[in-house]
């Protein structure tokens, strides 16, 4: 697929030919949406006649198509009837609760954009555009297809930002939604806050849209919305008192470093002392190839938007005096950031402390940092076995430790953690044990006062170790996983990574530790 990472311990030529062919898998989709496939099935199942019939399709072109679809898990099919999948039954039937045809049609609609990449490359800027006689109804239809696609998406975002709020929000706190478009994330805040109010941003021309999708749950002419016409590139945005949240999402892409400050600085002069800036967008350092698809795609879609590193933004942030929060990564492609005038208002927040972990435990130099149950670590005693006959290290001080603990010690040790952490990284040995060590000490000041890491390979901590000589460094020594009887192939693959075996010098290695947090 081509958002998968390249793997280097998988075939490359294999990998291009994915990418090459990555746009298959969308026109694939594509094409089932515009056949209306999706909804014919509905809930029930239908024949192979009466899907051609019903699309009007040419029954064997329509069979081929449709076992493509089941390879692609978008339906089944049970003794020559097919069937929408969970996936597809969730998420492309019209009316339930996570739709997202129109968000998935949308992006077919900005295809013809990425046509033009490579113009736009060289002439530095975005080369393509509507005509200039488009009629205003055109535009109308456009704006009201892009906010009604980005409904779908924002929906999908808005239950798990709203964890972050979980001890509430104090009485009449105002909320002001920059940007607001579908309004999806000032309703979150509507339907989950019933003391709240919202004032709606956007420019005059998307603000109609915002109102039709208000009054199709309800809340176009309640008395807790309000709509405000107004361009955010100005210094003034034309708003009385202060607001206790102010949302910026998928604003921070939309523009370059300047505009971004001035917005940033507005935004800060709008906040209450005990309020926070929540910004939801793209950042680089979280889901990187997305991040780095959709900073382009910014690039031949709009004047200056760019997508930019979390540390850009936290920077700027702090600037301005505002206390924030690290990068929060959500489970999809985008992430949060939190400032505040005072610290008080971030933790007032329901952040989890392993949350705030993950990106401080990456930024030390880590290829990822992965959540994984305690319960989900493999241990076998053939792991041991494979230290003790196999490597010439076994019986050397600096792989000692690996001899304190057994398979079912390290078992017993690992159960009595709540929490872990796979910390993926690669060669220089020590290098990457050092930066073990800085991880189990960041979770240690953090509150886990258990905090325990077993790293890869013989210790390597002292450049100039004499291995004739008793360890006089026991503070930074650490068992390896694979030492201490863990199944580290097994355990990675528990977390949807791979590893294989390598047939020859100068093949990628990849580095994984443990991190048990308690």
């Amino acid at each position: 697929m081509a958002l998968l990472k390249w793997d280097p311990n998988t075939c490359g030529g294999q990998y291009l030919e994915d990418l090459s062919t990555a746009y298959w898998y969308s026109d694939a989709l594509f094409t089932a949406l515009e056949l209306n496939i999706f909804e014919l099935l509905g809930t029930g199942s239908k024949s192979l006649a009466q899907l051609a019939e019903d699309t009007a399709c040419d029954p064997p072109a329509l069979e081929r198509f449709l076992h493509l679809l089941e390879t692609l898990d978008l339906v089944g099919q049970y003794q020559g009837s097919y069937y929408n999948t969970t996936l597809t039954d969730t998420w492309l039937v019209k009316g339930r609760p996570l739709y997202q045809g129109n968000s998935v049609l949308w992006r077919r609609e900005i295809a013809e954009d990425w046509q033009t990449l490579k113009e736009a490359l060289i002439a530095g800027r975005r080369v393509h555009f509507l005509p200039d006689d488009t009629s205003e109804e055109v535009l109308d239809a456009r704006r009201e297809e892009y906010i009604t696609a980005m409904d779908n998406v924002v929906r999908l975002k808005v239950p798990e930002i709203l964890e972050y709020f979980g001890h509430g929000l104090k009485k009449d706190a105002r909320i002001l939604d920059v940007g607001a478009g579908s309004g999806a994330f000032a309703r979150g805040f509507l339907e989950t806050f019933p003391d709240c109010t919202a004032t709606l941003v956007d420019i005059r021309q998307v603000l109609p849209q915002t109102e039709k999708l208000m009054a199709r749950f309800g809340m176009k002419d309640s008395p807790r919305v309000f709509y405000h016409d107004q361009n955010i590139l100005e210094d003034n945005w034309r708003l009385s008192g202060t607001f206790d949240v102010i949302i910026l999402s998928n604003i921070v892409h939309a523009y370059a470093e300047a505009e971004i400050t001035g917005i940033l600085k507005t935004a800060e002069g709008l906040l209450s002392e005990d309020g926070v800036i929540l910004i939801h967008d793209f950042f680089l350092d979280h889901w990187d190839i997305k991040a780095a698809f959709s900073d382009i795609n910014m690039f031949i879609n709009t004047y200056n938007g760019k997508v930019f590193d979390s540390k850009w933004v936290l920077k700027t942030l702090k600037e301005q005096g505002l206390k924030t929060t690290s990068l929060l990564p959500l489970k999809t492609d985008t992430a949060v950031i939190f400032a505040a005038k005072g610290q008080a208002a971030l933790e007032a927040l329901t952040i989890t402390p392993v949350q705030k972990l993950l990106s401080p435990i990456k930024d030390i130099g880590f290829d990822a940092v992965i959540p994984l149950d305690p319960k989900a670590v493999v241990t076998a005693p053939f792991a041991q076995n494979k230290c003790k006959f196999g490597c010439r290290s076994w019986d050397k001080k600096h792989c000692s430790t690996n001899l304190e603990m057994s398979t079912e010690e390290t078992r017993r040790f690992v159960d009595s953690f709540s929490k872990a952490l796979l910390l993926k990284g690669e060669p220089p040995t020590g290098d990457f044990q050092r930066k073990a060590l800085r991880a189990e000490t960041l979770a240690f000041k953090a509150g886990y006062y258990k905090a325990f890491v077993f790293w890869a390979g013989p210790c390597s901590i002292c450049p100039d170790c004499d291995l004739s000589a008793p360890c006089t460094n026991h503070k930074h020594s650490r068992p390896s996983m694979e030492g201490s009887g863990i199944d580290v192939f097994a355990t990675v693959a528990k977390a949807g990574e791979t590893l294989k075996t390598l047939k020859e010098k100068g093949e990628v290695i990849k580095y994984y530790a443990l991190l048990l947090l308690e």
